[in-house]
């Protein structure tokens, strides 16, 4: 088995996404060679209550900000979920859909 380059996974509510967010991932991804972040906005947040924007204006929010930053790729599983977004279930999938590339959970 061959692994493939890593790519960085980094989930949040993104109400909105702002540098806090950005600078590290960006960090991450120079520093670790990763071949791609992605971000997953969440649908129905676990930890705290509703988000002030929408999914869908939180999700083109997080779509402005990859465009604008190479080699960041918006994940919207999480928006066609009717459950809360848990990480596990987002890690299971990714794994199952990329069995032979490192996934690296950026918080």
């Amino acid at each position: 088995m061959t692994l493939r380059p890593p790519i960085g996974i980094l989930g949040g509510t993104f109400d909105p996404i702002h540098i806090g967010h950005l600078r590290p991932a960006i960090e991450a991804r120079e520093a670790l060679g990763l071949a791609e972040v992605r971000l997953l906005p969440n649908h129905i947040p676990p930890h705290r209550a509703n988000p002030f924007c929408s999914s869908e204006q939180r999700l083109a929010m997080v779509r402005l900000a990859a465009a604008e930053n190479p080699g960041f790729v918006v994940d919207e599983r999480e928006l066609k979920r009717d459950t809360p977004s848990w990480t596990i279930d987002t890690l299971m999938e990714l794994r199952s859909e990329l069995p032979d590339t490192p996934l690296c959970f950026l918080m």
